[in-house]
């Protein structure tokens, strides 16, 4: 009601004889709804209730003459005849023609593509995209990373200390070589059985992998699937009663059983760096164990037997205890501690200290991360500052990509004969442009009311984003043509659609240019509102229910989510009409039997 309220009352022009359309359609709706009557209120009555037939009634018109409600009833019916008749039956059924129907499914298929990388785009942005950055007048020493709700000010940091991580060494062996140790120790109580065969690299494995023997991060049973002792290739044909099989038994091709990974026969792969904690390395000659719990936590050795004692873990007391060491020598000559105690990392902001397992603090400042690199006496100035260049960046390539996918589809709205006025394609433009351009399209107006009444530049309030050509300046025909495809399908169109729908489309398949609602930017503008205005910026792309990228992730599911979508269902369409069984004969006849009712209708005219 609110598009056809709006309408000057010349939008339909019922007693003008001039033909301004080159759609023979829309010159037949236009004169045979001139049949109806001779009074513009009713008229215009007529054409809404044409339009939405699950309200038409018949149309009450002042009776001037014994035919008037006879050409008012038979008006919409004569329509549809002549339509019919004047169509060429080999055009008509051009859709159906696989050539065409391949051309449709190509761009179809360049529509998917772009939507699809538009789609990836909007979901990278909706965890990157940020107005904020930070800077650091000490980079060496402290860095800093801003989220999006990160305090647009600056605070004095000082890195007081590093972190550390436990470090524990044994003594100096060859790596290679076989120990000859048997026993089992732990690590923050997860179990590493050592055999005699064991050297300082099959220990430090054994520590980082557990029971992942091949270090492949599979599960891996016995070689030997039929357990007879031998390695082959078992091989068996398919057949009736099933696949066939074929199994090489030496996996690896070490010529080899190699035994199940799984030794306590729980299904799941135990052991390794994620349970214990702990990363196992060989640095001069030694066993070095690295924690990797952070810097409040120690590494926790615990033997039954004398593995520890023996690797240089552990030594003995004058009592013959034997316990861990707290200082392993490098070398008597330059002697220095290999044996490093945690310690936690400490930092000064703004005078308040605060202590982390790691270099890395979060909430010491709202959604900003600082990372220590070395500690120092001086204090950093963090700040953080709206990030302009970076923010316009990101917009102009998710805009570049919305752009592109849009023109696609008002080329086939509007100038491909293909899909030239499409419902389904209108509804996919639709979805694409009413909702998620709608905030930007309030802001525009708002900022252009706010502009005039300024008279001069520099409003504080400006976005710098704007829709571009959302105005359609031939509706009227628009109107017209719409009402003569609905007609046409036999009513289903605009009682199925329904008011609103229909409405939407009416106010949408206007195209002038391949740019109508495609957004714009104005780099200038932007950075304005972003530094004068941040938070209504920012929450243009990303409120939940109104943003740009909610709204457009959420429409690009439906459009090309693979055999389901929107853009899926159409293709589909289009191959089962092009899989239509000939009906060019019966196309013939109808319009044969169209054109004989048409005489009909004017011979009784005539004789009225």
């Amino acid at each position: 009601m609110q598009v056809l309220n709006n309408i000057p009352p010349t939008f339909f022009p019922f007693n003008s004889s001039r033909t301004t359309s080159k759609n023979s359609a829309v010159n037949v709706a236009r004169d045979t709804l001139n049949q109806a009557g001779k009074n513009s209120q009713n008229k215009s009555q007529t054409l809404f209730d044409a339009v939405f037939i699950n309200k038409r009634q018949v149309p009450q018109l002042e009776a001037t003459g014994p035919l008037a409600a006879f050409r008012t009833a038979d008006a919409v019916a004569l329509l549809s005849q002549r339509s019919q008749s004047q169509k060429i039956p080999i055009v008509d059924d051009l859709e159906k023609k696989q050539s065409f129907a391949l051309a449709r499914l190509r761009q179809l298929d360049g529509l998917t593509d772009s939507l699809k990388e538009l789609q990836q785009t909007v979901a990278d942005l909706e965890n990157a995209l940020n107005p904020k950055s930070a800077s650091s007048s000490r980079f060496r020493e402290v860095l800093a990373a801003a989220g999006k709700n990160a305090p647009l000010d600056s605070f004095d940091v000082r890195s007081v200390r590093l972190s550390r991580a436990a470090e524990l060494a044994s003594d100096v062996n060859d790596p290679s070589q076989k120990l000859g140790l048997s026993g089992r120790f732990f690590i923050n109580g997860v179990p590493i059985t050592v055999v005699s065969t064991d050297s300082l690299s099959t220990i430090k494995n054994k520590i980082n992998f557990g029971e992942d023997v091949n270090q492949n991060g599979t599960l891996d049973l016995t070689e030997d699937v039929n357990q007879n002792g031998n390695l082959e290739i078992l091989q068996v044909a398919n057949s009736e009663f099933g696949k066939g099989v074929f199994i090489k038994e030496d996996l690896n091709g070490n010529g080899e059983i190699d035994p199940t990974e799984d030794s306590n026969s729980n299904e799941r792969l135990d052991g390794g760096s994620f349970e214990n904690n702990v990363l196992a390395l060989i640095r001069d000659n030694r066993l070095v164990l690295v924690s990797l719990a952070g810097g409040s936590n120690t590494i926790d050795l615990r033997e039954d037997d004398s593995v520890l004692l023996d690797l240089g873990f552990f030594e003995t007391t004058n009592g013959g205890l034997s316990v861990q060491k707290e200082i392993q020598l490098n070398d008597l000559n330059t002697p220095e501690n290999l044996i490093i105690q945690p310690q936690t990392a400490i930092v000064e902001v703004d005078g308040e200290f605060f202590s982390s397992d790691n270099d890395v603090f979060s909430g010491v400042i709202e959604d900003t991360a600082l990372v220590l690199r070395q500690a120092s006496e001086n204090s950093a100035k963090i700040t953080i500052f709206i990030d302009a260049p970076t923010f316009f960046e990101q917009i102009k390539i998710l805009f570049s990509q919305f752009n592109n996918s849009i023109a696609k589809i008002n080329d086939l709205l509007a100038v491909s004969n293909s899909f030239e006025e499409d419902g389904d394609i209108q509804d996919i433009r639709n979805d694409l442009t009413i909702d998620p351009q709608k905030e930007a399209r309030v802001l525009q107006e708002r900022n252009r009311i706010i502009d005039d009444l300024r008279g001069r530049p520099g409003n504080t309030q400006a976005t710098g984003i704007s829709a571009t050509n959302t105005e359609k300046k031939t509706q009227q025909e628009v109107a017209v043509t719409s009402i003569v495809k609905g007609i046409k399908s036999g009513f289903s169109f605009p009682s199925q659609n329904g008011d609103e729908n229909l409405l939407k489309r009416l106010s949408s398949i206007g195209i002038r240019t391949l740019t109508d609602n495609t957004f714009s930017l104005d780099e200038t503008e932007l950075k304005r509102g972003l530094e004068k205005n941040t938070l209504e910026v920012f929450d243009l792309f990303t409120n939940s229910e109104t943003g740009i990228l909610p709204l457009l992730a959420e429409r690009l599911e439906n459009i090309v989510l693979d055999g389901r979508g929107d853009l899926a269902l159409k293709q589909t369409e289009v191959i089962i009409q092009s899989g239509t069984p000939d009906v060019l004969a019966e196309n013939f006849r109808k319009f044969t039997e169209n054109s004989n009712l048409d005489a009909t209708v004017q011979t009784l005219i005539a004789v009225a």
